[in-house]
């Protein structure tokens, strides 16, 4: 993994969060996964597509950071024990 670097004032940036969850779960297609930095000179955040952390789930497909479940599953769950499946 290449050093990230801060666009304005080319401090080394520090990973503050990797393989972070943005999306939607119910709309897997569209949910990604970012590793957040933080530039330790003026505090700027940068997103940058998640390099690490990241899983698949064996029953869905959809991947997701390990620290998290799988949200897909979690709300098929949540659905079909709504609808008494």
């Amino acid at each position: 993994m290449a050093e990230k670097t801060c666009v304005y004032c080319h401090k080394p940036l520090k990973l503050k969060e990797a393989g972070y969850p943005m999306g939607s779960a119910l709309l897997k297609a569209d949910r990604v996964h970012v590793d957040i930095y933080e530039c330790p000179e003026c505090e700027r955040i940068e997103l940058f597509a998640a390099e690490s952390d990241l899983v698949t789930c064996p029953k869905c497909g959809s991947t997701h950071s390990k620290k998290e479940k799988c949200a897909v599953c979690a709300m098929n769950a949540a659905i079909d024990e709504a609808t008494g499946k």
